[in-house]
């Protein structure tokens, strides 16, 4: 009878719970810092696209396609989005982890490669249960990666070296040590002609999930996420790991010990590192393989960077970098753009979310026009088509700048339009910059940029006897603008000297 008159009481109690994480969720999603954290996230991505998109027009290749094989590359092969995410997903939050108490784990490659070679040890030198063997060769390489960022922990708390040059340090004698461990000289090296060891045993792979490539790392990363969410926001020593990232001294005040935390950050950091580098290793390989990782360390400071060091914030960023790898794949093979763009792209990400004024910039002044459109759609329109006739004016300035370059024979009149199309980009940057801001000025540089298309169509013209369309429609386009504007000031002075 006691057991049932309390079930209604526990049940209770988990609703109310469950109620309560709920409510929670949705007012952080819905709170100020989350939206501008999304915005500013999003403006970083777009920015890079956009540059990306200006350096495939110098290179000669189609961004428009590009971009559309890339999307669809990524999501006609999601299996191969959220595989390629997974090691990212734990590799950022191992260098999260480590922001959050105020440290750089820029080791996380090496701490990569040592997981890798202890649970590689496991899964060939040992047999296991299927079941246990794994879970025996994932703790084995945490254990290897939590003590190889323990020690870089220990000097900073200790001796006060910088951890971002004794983990650098570590991790590339780390990434070494391994491949001589499996070369021909080396105690694990199978005999062949790579630098490698034997084959593991079948009961130490990770199984397959979906597909061909997703594995049951995908689900330790998943995991992954909901662990450092709660060891950082729900645990004490999240807290006090927390408290020594933002001010250690008053940390300290409070009675944390600060080089103990320091130590077990780094630590746990490592951990994760090597998890990552274990799961992806047990999942996706059969041996390890001298230099096997194909950045997963570095790619996951990127990540860890996009997320703004929050465990659902990596989790997003490394499904982003995922679609952008299984995309490239598509881009490249089908709209034939060298696959290195993709790391040109996660560069680029990594830059403008490291560079606060032009995302504030972006977002203060997106803010402002959204306002202006909603109250004041007559006065903001021109000025918003303006801005983004600037855009193309960049786009097209450089397209038909290597267009006539590559397709015509030069001369120095066919140079002389090449160069003023460049000019006129430059000055397209400008025209956005003016009139997304609301300057007066901007009606003066459009003016600037119509001569200016008007100069190179007939410099092409002189220099090869054609006719240059883009040139000459950018030109009119450019004009008509210039007066719209021109007249729009003029009306605003009238209405201001009547007020």
């Amino acid at each position: 009878m006691m057991d049932e008159s309390q079930t209604p009481i526990e049940d209770s109690d988990v609703s109310s719970k469950a109620d309560t994480f709920i409510r929670q969720l949705i007012a952080k999603i819905m709170s100020p810092a989350f939206r501008n954290q999304i915005y500013w996230s999003l403006g970083s991505v777009l920015l890079a696209l956009v540059v990306a998109a200006v350096i495939m027009l110098m290179g000669g290749y189609d961004p428009g396609a590009a971009f559309i094989y890339l999307a669809v590359g990524a999501i006609t092969s999601f299996d191969q989005v959220l595989w390629y995410a997974s090691p990212l997903i734990i590799a950022g939050l191992s260098v999260a982890l480590a922001f959050r108490c105020g440290l750089f784990n820029i080791g996380a490659e090496g701490q990569v490669y040592i997981g890798s070679m202890v649970a590689a040890l496991v899964a060939y030198l040992y047999a296991f249960p299927i079941v246990i063997h794994p879970i025996l060769c994932l703790a084995a390489g945490v254990l290897a990666g939590a003590l190889w960022g323990f020690v870089p922990g220990l000097l900073k708390a200790y001796r006060g070296a910088h951890e971002v040059v004794t983990t650098m340090m570590i991790s590339y004698a780390t990434i070494l040590f391994t491949s001589w461990l499996v070369g021909p000289n080396g105690p694990f090296w199978d005999g062949s002609m790579v630098a490698r060891t034997p084959q593991f045993y079948d009961t130490a792979l990770l199984p397959l999930i979906f597909g061909d490539y997703l594995h049951f790392g995908f689900i330790i990363a998943l995991l992954s996420v909901f662990g450092v969410d709660y060891l950082i926001n729900r645990t004490v020593l999240g807290y006090e790991m927390r408290a020594v990232g933002y001010n250690i001294d008053a940390a300290e005040y409070a009675g944390i010990d600060s080089k103990k935390k320091v130590a077990i950050a780094l630590a746990i950091s490592g951990g994760l590192s090597a998890l990552a580098g274990s799961t992806e290793i047990l999942g996706s390989f059969d041996r390890f393989t001298a230099r096997w990782s194909a950045g997963i360390g570095w790619d996951g400071i990127t990540v860890a960077v996009l997320g703004n060091n929050n465990p659902w914030g990596v989790l997003a960023g490394g499904i982003f970098f995922g679609a952008l790898k299984a995309g490239g794949n598509t881009m490249h093979a089908v709209a034939h753009v060298p696959i290195e763009m993709v790391k040109v792209i996660q560069g680029l990400v990594v830059l403008f979310v490291a560079a606060p004024r032009i995302i504030s910039w972006l977002m203060k002044h997106s803010q402002a026009n959204r306002e202006e459109i909603t109250s004041e759609p007559t006065k903001a329109l021109p000025r918003f088509l303006a801005a983004f006739f600037g855009l193309a004016s960049v786009f097209l300035g450089l397209g038909t700048a290597r267009t006539i370059i590559l397709a015509t024979p030069i001369t120095p009149w066919i140079v002389a339009s090449a160069v003023i199309m460049i000019l006129v980009a430059v000055g397209g940057v400008l025209v956005f910059i003016i009139e997304f801001s609301r300057s007066p000025r901007g009606i003066d540089m459009l003016l600037i940029i119509a001569v200016g298309w008007l100069e190179a169509a007939i410099a092409f013209f002189v220099g090869s006897g054609g006719i240059e369309i883009t040139s000459l429609l950018m030109a009119v386009m450019a004009f008509a603008f210039w007066i719209v504007m021109y007249v729009f000031r003029k009306n605003l002075i009238k209405e201001d000297d009547i007020q």
